[in-house]
């Protein structure tokens, strides 16, 4: 038997867990089981491959060169495993999708059609979770999400980005707030945490548009920023297409920004080693049947 035959894959889970979570604790709960089985079956990998995969940094675990080197192929067998087992199901339109999107398009552009897509396949467990683009792109790098809805243009050597759909970002003022005068004194910006596109974009406006900055806060929800807003807190930049849809857009004013920074388009973002999942392919095509850009 060659050595390589030795390596058990099953013990790749707690490899992964560990990667991921930073911790035999937080990698433990994720795997239900207890920390101490978790560090038991590190030792036993470690040992097939002779070779230190983690390294402590004060209270996480990080990843040696070689654990550095063994990610990717550990998430790409998880894949085929994934694969393995969708393949041999009775229903295609089965199992799991985790799908990742910003939190303006999961509220104006996912209801309608995550209805029609559980039309179609109501025994698909559907998980959709919310973030900024940056961690987005993270998690579908990690495994942790099959697709993220991120802002564009986005280029990764590792993912393919799919437009969806174009949006046109907003400049958006307190009632009160004269456009003209904003460079009067700094300006607060609210916005989404960092790793939003749309706070990023933002950050470039002001900065084109010669305004100094009194604070930055960032909030997890759309009525967060728009409360804030509101009460003449700051200025923030939301797409159109949520400020014409949102029941408190008249406790706001928003005007157009230049092009080069208002104009942007919403990518789905997926694997390029991923494979296929059925899920997710019909997804795409209500996306893009839904989708202007793909008429």
């Amino acid at each position: 038997m060659d050595a390589w035959q030795r390596l058990n894959p099953q013990l790749l889970r707690y490899f992964l867990a560990v990667a991921r979570e930073g911790s035999l604790s937080a990698a433990g709960v994720r795997l239900n089981c207890v920390p101490s089985n978790v560090s038991a079956r590190l030792r036993q990998l470690e040992q097939q491959l002779d070779t230190r995969l983690f390294r402590r940094q004060g209270q996480r675990l990080r990843l040696s060169q070689a654990g550095e080197r063994l990610r990717p192929h550990a998430e790409h067998l998880e894949q085929l495993c994934q694969l393995a087992w969708r393949s041999v199901q009775e229903d295609v339109w089965s199992g799991d999708l985790r799908l990742g999107s910003m939190e303006t398009t999961a509220a104006v552009r996912l209801p309608e059609l995550l209805a029609a897509f559980h039309q179609r396949a109501p025994r698909v467990n559907l998980q959709l979770s919310t973030g900024p683009s940056r961690r987005l792109v993270e998690e579908v790098l990690a495994g942790e999400l099959d697709a993220g809805l991120i802002g564009g243009p986005f280029e990764h050597p590792q993912l393919d980005c799919l437009p969806i759909w174009q949006e046109e970002l907003m400049l958006v003022l307190p009632p009160a707030q004269d456009a003209a005068s904003l460079g009067a004194r700094p300006q607060t910006l609210l916005g989404f945490p960092e790793g939003c596109h749309y706070r990023e974009r933002l950050e470039r406006w002001v900065l084109a548009s010669d305004l100094q900055v009194a604070a930055r806060q960032s909030y997890g929800s759309i009525d967060a920023i728009f409360a804030g807003i509101a009460a003449g807190m700051g200025i923030g930049l939301l797409p159109r297409s949520l400020l014409e849809r949102h029941p408190r857009v008249h406790l706001v004013q928003y005007q157009a920004i230049a092009p080069q920074l208002g104009a942007t388009t919403t990518l789905l973002a997926r694997r390029r080693d991923a494979g296929e999942h059925p899920p997710l392919s019909l997804l795409l095509e209500l996306m893009r049947a839904q989708s202007p850009l793909n008429e």
